[in-house]
């Protein structure tokens, strides 16, 4: 194990010491007046180490004074941004003076700040869990994004919505590797988050380099009030709280920001125009998104997480018009889905913007996919085999260092559509693995979309019988989770009756070689099963697309569920499913997915041969074991 494994292991038992302490044996249970009084001693401690709270610790921890008393004016006079003249500390002097003494034994001034900024994430993690929007930036995340701004020497840089500060400390250690120095400004309403971030920039942070700032970013008075000028900053790099649920309904906010009021496009191809009348409501991400750019000067560079709704919804259109109008847009990440979980599904991408009044023709965008992010679904940095999860964030941040003509992950192209700017559609290197299988089975490339113009097979969509016909009678409803390696299993508890199949049985007229195909849902979405003349009679859920063969002279059922179940043809379908929050759809892109042609199934050869044999037979098989199904009640 390395030493810096060590310290971080070190560091967080001593957080969670500290933190269970307090938890178990203050007055409070409130996690967040905790967390609140843990950032004010850690503020004091690192005070203590640069020299400017030695007697008023000393008379804290010997007993002459309380916290109150002798910490919390001198740390208002040091930190008179993050903390407040109302600010306090809630716990009692006992549990604070034990809880200071284990915070001693951290090395807060020498320790690397992402293992101190680590090590308390991991312990706020429960408190940042979505009734707010906010969510921790892993820290592959904020250091891909700071190497790929790059900020230099002297220059002015803002998160105004910092949350803990990770981009701060990033920043903040990218200038010290540098030996130079610049400002960095952080803002958050949330007081907790503001004087947490306050204590993470602290750690390395040399006067004048970091000001931490509780206020509401999207009020433009407020950040006026707080010194915070708009068009002073050459990079504004952020994660900003999302989702519906948590709309900007202020109208007196709303009418601040152009993406405040309501755009409207007059016909599917024009521009969106943005109206005098104010929205009822907003996401804040997107008046972030405009915050930022009031924040920059011209040519300052913006780099933004945002969830992929953002990216794919028609809808959104006006946001992508905003941003060409007062810049270009530079590069597009994708990110895996599982770069937030466990604390949100919420799948997410970045963008990478400059501000500027003189645009070039554009001749394309950076686009890069990140399949990994360093943890998996459940936050675990290291399998079950002890093995490290990889990270392809910093394999993206490397590769964007050499110069462009030797870039190897990022790829440049034009987009083909002006609002539809999910990264990994624009993905040409999966298009290179779909042609090397193409070759390999002697086939050229086609899409879904010409065979079914071919008329060589047909699609229907499957429909939803409601749960109230669950558990009706005993023909199989077959949903998405019912989709098995190539197979459907169904769930008695779905079952449904005779009356409820007779309503859906002419619509759908599924026969024995129709292959059902997840569009829609959290997962599996591209994953294929074929009906079988034993299991043909059942209903299919709507998320479930019916692919029919016309005539399987020219197309075998077989080989069009072998082409679509092709390690190569599943990430060329991934390439196309949109997600829109946590839900995932294909849409009218089934039709794009590229495959090896299916009507030169005749010389796949073995492979082909193999694969539908393995399949007749274990369909035969359960056939027959389906007849010992039947119950007897006792």
């Amino acid at each position: 194990m390395n030493l810096a494994l060590s310290a971080q292991e070190n560091t967080e038992n001593h957080f969670r010491e500290l933190y269970y302490y307090l938890y178990s044996n203050s007055s409070s249970s409130r996690s967040e007046r905790i967390l609140a009084d843990l950032s004010k001693l850690i503020l004091a401690s690192i005070s203590e180490g640069m020299g400017d709270l030695g007697e008023e610790v000393q008379a804290f921890v010997s007993g002459r004074s309380s916290a109150n008393e002798v910490l919390l004016p001198k740390l208002k006079s040091v930190y008179p941004s993050a903390i407040k003249g109302h600010e306090f500390f809630s716990l009692d002097d006992a549990a604070l003076r034990h809880s200071y003494k284990i915070l001693r034994k951290i090395d807060l001034i020498s320790s690397p700040s992402h293992t101190f900024g680590d090590a308390f994430q991991a312990l706020m993690g429960p408190r940042l869990r979505g009734d707010k929007g906010q969510f921790f930036t892993p820290r592959s995340v904020v250091r891909c994004l700071t190497d790929l701004l790059a900020p230099k020497p002297g220059m002015r840089v803002i998160d105004p919505a910092c949350g803990t500060g990770g981009f701060i400390s990033a920043v903040l250690d990218s200038w010290k590797t540098q030996g130079a120095q610049g400002q960095a400004f952080g803002v958050d309403k949330d007081s907790d988050l503001s004087l947490l971030a306050s204590a993470l920039s602290t750690v390395h942070a040399q006067n004048g380099e970091v000001s931490i700032i509780n206020a509401n970013s999207l009020n433009l008075e407020e950040l006026k009030a707080n010194g915070v000028a708009l068009g002073s900053f050459d990079l504004a790099i952020t994660n900003p709280p999302f989702g519906a649920k948590i709309g900007i309904t202020d109208k007196s906010t709303l009418s601040q920001f152009e993406l405040g009021h309501i755009w409207e496009q007059k016909g599917s191809r024009s521009i969106w125009k943005k109206s005098n009348l104010v929205r009822p409501t907003q996401d804040p991400q997107v008046l972030f998104i405009e915050l930022c750019i009031k924040l920059l000067r011209n040519g300052g560079r913006l780099g933004i997480v945002l969830p992929e709704g953002i990216f794919g919804n028609s809808r959104s259109g006006y946001v992508w018009d905003y941003l060409r109008q007062h810049g270009e847009i530079k590069a597009l990440i994708d990110c895996p889905r599982t770069t937030f979980q466990p604390g949100t599904d919420t799948k997410t991408n970045i963008l990478i913007f400059q501000k500027t009044e003189n645009r070039r023709c554009n001749d394309g965008i950076y686009i890069a996919v990140a399949y990994t992010c360093g943890h998996d679904k459940r936050g675990r940095s290291f399998k079950s085999n002890g093995e490290a999860v990889s990270d392809d964030f910093e394999e993206i941040a490397k590769d964007w260092r050499v110069s462009e003509n030797e870039r190897l992950i990022w790829n440049k192209t034009k987009l083909t559509n002006p609002y539809y700017l999910v990264p990994r559609y624009y993905d040409k290197k999966l298009t290179d693995v779909v042609t090397e299988d193409a070759k390999r089975l002697g086939a050229p490339v086609t899409t879904l979309g010409v065979l079914i113009k071919s008329g060589v097979i047909s699609v229907k969509k499957g429909h939803e019988v409601g749960s109230e016909a669950y558990g009706t009678g005993d023909i199989p409803f077959y949903r998405t989770s019912d989709i098995h390696n190539f197979e459907v299993a169904s769930e008695p508890t779905n079952c449904i009756s005779r009356e409820v199949y007779d309503q859906y049985a002419d619509q759908q007229n599924l026969q024995s070689g129709d292959i059902l195909m997840v569009v829609d849902g959290r997962y599996k979405i591209g994953r294929c099963a074929i009906l079988h003349e034993w299991n043909k009679r059942c209903v299919v859920q709507s998320h479930l697309k019916i692919l029919s063969v016309c005539d399987p002279e020219v197309v075998s059922p077989y080989a069009l569920l072998y082409g679509l179940s092709l390690s190569s043809v599943q990430k060329e379908i991934r390439r196309l499913v949109f997600i829109q929050s946590t839900l995932g759809g294909l849409g009218q892109r089934i039709k794009e997915i590229r495959l090896p042609d299916p009507r030169t199934f005749r010389k796949w050869g073995s492979a082909l041969a193999g694969f539908e044999n393995a399949i007749k037979e274990r369909a035969r098989h359960a056939e027959l074991l389906s007849s010992f199904g039947n119950e007897v009640e006792l």
